[in-house]
């Protein structure tokens, strides 16, 4: 992936448990990609399989910044990221950010209820924590976007926050947050604090709402990626089940082999010609392991393609 640029974003448990199931499911599809790759290597020597090799990274990187293949989570995200730059015209040249002009923890001037709607009895739901690598030119591109387009906004929000101070609000959700309830002070303090009229009010509301985080757009990213994930998983349960239907194949051509040549082995065996025999005896040997490895690689191609097609259920019903 070369340089990146790393974010840990809260999330959903199971949204997050869901984007873990199908970078599974992806990391399989890249692997038999490259499997498959691979195979036009075979006989090639020194300058030749070093150009094969490389064509084949090309290629590969290719695929992934097609979205076609994503061999982590960290690629399954990044075509949903390019997807919010771009739908929101930010996917375009930034200025460089102000140094110090970012920092870990809330982005100032998000409003401590944002996300009221992802709590359930006061605790949040954003309780799982996806870390996420992204190239640094789209997570360069998402830093700085998000800034600028934060910027002129937070200065409206401090002016605010310095004509009205924190008010009762705030000072309440303090005092519970430290003390685990009001108390008199606070109380006190948040009746003596001086409140903006129903105008002033609705001016924050919509500052704030026009804040946009970094976690916004990544959480919106995960949304698309979940979106589409039935589809790459379809495309690999019908992989896996065209395999397992070869694999059987194999076993049986393996078990008829092997029984010709254990027919072999009798007829030299009574006509007492023991090299033959002992040459009948290996090749029987070998095609019986032959057909155990094929069935046992259709019975794990099988289990799999029915995990799969589990987790295609699941995505399903996923409440989004």
């Amino acid at each position: 992936m070369g340089p990146t640029v790393q974010y840990t974003v809260a999330v959903r448990e199971e949204r997050l448990r869901l984007l873990d199931l199908v970078a599974a499911v992806a990391a399989d599809q890249e692997r038999a990609w490259l499997a498959e790759q691979r195979e036009g290597h075979a006989g090639l020597r020194g300058g030749k399989l070093a150009q094969a090799r490389r064509a084949t990274r090309e290629a590969l990187a290719a695929e992934r910044e097609a979205g076609h293949l994503a061999g982590s989570r960290d690629w399954l995200l990044v075509p949903g990221v390019k997807a919010e730059l771009a739908a929101r015209g930010w996917d375009r040249e930034w200025p460089p950010i102000p140094r110090g002009g970012v920092g870990a923890g809330r982005r100032w001037g998000t409003d401590p209820g944002r996300y009221d709607g992802q709590h359930d009895e006061g605790e949040t739901k954003f309780l799982g924590r996806l870390g996420l690598r992204l190239p640094v030119e789209v997570g360069g591109q998402l830093q700085r976007a998000c800034y600028w387009h934060n910027a002129e906004i937070e200065q409206q929000l401090q002016e605010w926050a310095d004509k009205w101070g924190d008010g009762p609000e705030v000072i309440l959700r303090e005092s519970v947050r430290e003390f685990g309830g009001v108390t008199e002070i606070s109380g006190m303090l948040a009746a003596l604090t001086s409140t903006p009229d129903a105008d002033e009010l609705t001016r924050r509301a919509e500052l704030r709402r026009q804040v946009v985080t970094t976690g916004d757009l990544i959480r919106a990213a995960l949304d698309r990626a979940l979106e589409a994930a039935p589809e790459r998983a379809r495309s690999e349960h019908t992989r896996l089940r065209r395999a397992a239907v070869e694999a059987l194949q194999d076993a049986k051509l393996a078990e008829r082999r092997a029984a010709m040549a254990k027919a072999e082995q009798e007829f030299a065996e009574a006509a007492d010609k023991t090299e033959a025999a002992e040459k009948a005896e290996k090749d029987a040997t070998f095609w019986t392991t032959m057909a155990s490895r094929s069935r046992f690689d259709a019975e794990r191609l099988t289990a799999r393609a029915d995990q799969i097609r589990d987790l295609i259920d699941q995505l399903k019903t996923d409440p989004a």
